[in-house]
């Protein structure tokens, strides 16, 4: 996927699924965005003309088959709702430690979404990620859960409490399959 062009160009693109695909070193960001990410609608640009959407940039392979590595919300709906429309792309020289940025950025981004839980998102990174790329991307030293609530913008008790809620929640639903016992308690009244 080396290419021998340095700068960029821009084109207009109408992909099939075929030819836009997730690039190698951005599969692991991807698969932890689609956990966590928001279920909301987005804006509905297509009726945009080609020239005002938002380009994406990619790289492209020998077979001329084109890769992403970020933007994955707008790569969604561009493989699902606008595949007949032409799109305004940047395509770079691959940069490996770019890719892996930019693909780490767009998860990192979710810790600020409305609705997440903290605590396994917090897991997903500090299992997945790449904790230097991390790190630099969060502008820590390492990460822990307290940066993490600092970055975020949350209290860590705030972090605490939507653990132990699930851990709570998680008790309730612990039940007895044999509910004998329920007999034995309205027997005694």
């Amino acid at each position: 996927m080396n290419s021998i062009h340095l700068k960029p160009t821009q084109k207009f693109i109408t992909f099939s699924k075929s030819k836009l695909v997730i690039h190698q070193d951005a599969q692991e960001a991807l698969l932890i965005w689609h956990q966590f990410r928001p279920r909301m609608k987005g804006i509905n640009i297509g009726g945009l003309d080609d020239c005002y959407r938002p380009p994406l940039r990619l790289v492209i392979g020998k077979d001329s088959t084109y890769y992403f590595f970020n933007e994955f919300r707008r790569i969604d709906r561009v493989l699902t709702e606008e595949v007949s429309l032409r799109q305004p792309c940047l395509v770079a020289a691959e940069s490996l430690q770019d890719i892996k940025r930019l693909a780490w950025s767009e998860v990192i981004e979710l810790a600020f979404s409305r609705g997440i839980y903290h605590p396994e998102f917090f897991k997903a990174l500090n299992t997945n990620a790449p904790k230097s790329i991390i790190c630099e991307l969060m502008n820590i030293d390492r990460l822990t859960v307290e940066n993490y609530c600092k970055f975020a913008g949350i209290n860590q008790s705030a972090y605490e409490y939507q653990q132990c809620k699930v851990a709570d929640d998680q008790a309730l639903l612990g039940l007895h399959k044999n509910m004998n016992w329920m007999d034995a308690s309205y027997e005694s009244n």
